[in-house]
């Protein structure tokens, strides 16, 4: 266990100094974020050594989910990832669709009710109708598989069913309105999942 006395203090100090004479640290920057991880590729190239980097960060910070007396049950953390545009061309493959290479795609992640199937066939209708409004093409659903070992009894008697939808850029417009688009798709399917007019 880390002893918090003035040998420590001194330590912290010099090693604030070093990173300030020989890094980008500054300490009129610093405050406090505990919880916060960022790991990036300096050249920009997609690396499973980034990903492993921010699996051990949230490894490093397991103490701020908010972990209950249960020891598995948190808020959870994730991590942010490019989409593996690979790994998804499969898996429209298995909905019987041919990928459009050519276009750009989404992923959408949605978080469905587990236990009424009524109220998740309800969800996905308002999904796929925003999406469709918006004049985009649906390649169909994909379930995410959840290992359910690892959650404590709280969280597994609470969980949702998580699906993805994967979209198609279809009306071929440029990534800054496609991502626009799906971004107000997203806000409409909330409006209209909560009940309100939009």
């Amino acid at each position: 266990m880390t002893k918090f006395d003035a040998s420590w203090v001194k330590a912290e100090e010099a090693k604030r100094k070093h990173m300030a004479e020989n890094g980008l640290y500054s300490e009129a920057e610093e405050h406090a974020s505990c919880g916060v991880g960022l790991v990036v590729s300096i050249d920009g190239k997609p690396s499973r050594k980034v990903v492993q980097a921010g699996i051990d960060a949230l490894k490093a910070v397991w103490h701020r989910g908010a972990v209950d007396a249960d020891g598995k049950t948190g808020d959870g953390a994730g991590i942010h990832v490019q989409i593996p545009v690979p790994f998804f061309y499969n898996q429209i493959e298995r909905t019987g669709h041919t990928p459009r290479m050519e276009e750009l795609m989404a992923v959408g992640q949605v978080f469905l009710p587990r236990t009424n199937f009524g109220a998740q066939e309800t969800c996905r209708t308002i999904v796929e109708s925003e999406v469709l409004r918006m004049g985009y093409y649906i390649y169909g659903w994909r379930h995410v598989p959840v290992n359910v070992a690892c959650l404590g009894d709280k969280a597994n008697a609470t969980r949702p069913e998580i699906e993805q939808i994967l979209i198609s850029n279809s009306k071929g417009v440029s990534e800054e309105i496609f991502e626009r688009e799906l971004y107000v798709i997203r806000r409409r399917i909330e409006k209209a999942a909560s009940g309100g007019w939009y």
